[in-house]
């Protein structure tokens, strides 16, 4: 029972310190339902399984699991397999995000970056070139303890940073999990409550 003791308890911590993001993460979801409400789109990227993560966000926007809620676009660019092996072998790894950024983005849209500790280059580049075109950026990250989210935590290119404080990346995940459904909701909220958005 130790272990598993051991298993829960790595949890506690960063799930309490969530409730601490409650401020960051409602300004994040209202900076994100101002450009949604303009005609954005929300385009979602991620190393690994956070390109899992990536898929599942764009597909709770654009098919509401919610009866009634409006579908809202999105597009991960994390799924296609041919088109991200198409530009690794012409612009390097770094750029897999930054060039599909740049060739897909309009000046309303959003960027949301996910890696679990802070450090995945190619997911800075793609923040870095979606603030270039002045789309919002968002990132989850991770980071042991106090930790500032590393390089893309620091990066002036994001402009929401939302971090769950572990250095575990299975317990960042499930931080990252709760909190896109929580911007999921409370984009909702925003959109269909104009003035919580003022």
């Amino acid at each position: 029972m130790t272990l598993v003791s051991t298993a829960f308890e790595r949890r506690v911590a960063p799930g309490r310190a969530l409730a601490e993001e409650a401020a960051p993460i409602a300004l994040a979801c209202r900076a994100m339902a101002l450009r949604f409400a303009r005609g954005g789109r929300l385009l979602v990227f991620g190393d690994g399984g956070a390109s899992a993560d990536a898929q599942h966000v764009a597909v709770e926007f654009v098919h509401p699991v919610i009866v009634g809620k409006r579908a809202l676009p999105a597009l991960s660019l994390s799924h296609d397999a041919a088109r991200l092996t198409a530009v690794a072998a012409r612009r390097g790894f770094e750029e897999i995000y930054a060039e599909q950024v740049r060739l897909l983005a309009a000046e309303d849209d959003m960027a949301l970056g996910f890696s679990w500790d802070g450090g995945c280059a190619d997911v800075l580049r793609g923040l870095e070139a979606a603030r270039g075109l002045g789309l919002l950026t968002v990132a989850l990250v991770g980071g042991d303890g106090g930790g500032d989210g590393g390089a893309i935590g620091r990066s002036p290119a994001v402009d929401h940073v939302l971090a769950a404080r572990s250095g575990d990346p299975c317990v960042v995940r499930e931080i990252h999990m709760t909190v896109y459904h929580l911007l999921w909701e409370l984009v909702h909220v925003f959109l269909d409550q104009p003035e919580e958005a003022r």
